[in-house]
């Protein structure tokens, strides 16, 4: 059963709830990217964050939010390429995107979850649902941003 949030909305909805457990609030500086950035970013506004922004991935300097959500799936070369040339989240902040299913794990680590282990950072959360994966994951304080080559 849906329950009214202090705003009036109801807080049923998956993703305010998985944004909530990130501890991303509606004060929180969100920014997205991706393909689909514009509808996430006015899905997040018509839900009462009030700073949320869309960044082109790869772009320039620019703050560093609390949260970034990547409107896309994300293989792991596409994350990879993301993780190097940024945009980033700042020291303690989540980043939040989907992946492709990992094909078969048998006795091996989730490439992805490798991949964002070896960038600083680590995973919170992470659902599995029938073609793909939803992380969570934070970067830890004092992890340095690997350059791109």
């Amino acid at each position: 059963m849906s329950h009214e949030s202090t705003s009036g909305l109801l807080s049923s909805d998956p993703l305010i709830s998985l944004l909530e457990r990130a501890h991303v609030t509606r004060s929180s500086l969100i920014r997205v990217t991706g393909s689909s950035g514009l509808s996430a970013m006015l899905w997040l506004c018509r839900h009462g964050y009030e700073q949320v922004g869309y960044l082109r991935p790869g772009a320039g300097p620019h703050e560093q939010p609390d949260a970034l959500i990547v409107a896309h799936t994300c293989d792991e070369a596409t994350l990879a390429d993301l993780l190097v040339t940024g945009p980033h989240v700042r020291e303690g902040g989540a980043l939040v995107f989907q992946s492709p299913l990992p094909r078969v794990l048998a006795f091996r680590a989730d490439p992805i979850h490798r991949l964002l282990k070896e960038h600083g950072y680590a995973v919170e959360e992470c659902h599995h649902g029938q073609r793909r994966e939803l992380h969570v994951a934070r970067r830890l304080h004092l992890a340095p941003l690997k350059k791109a080559a």
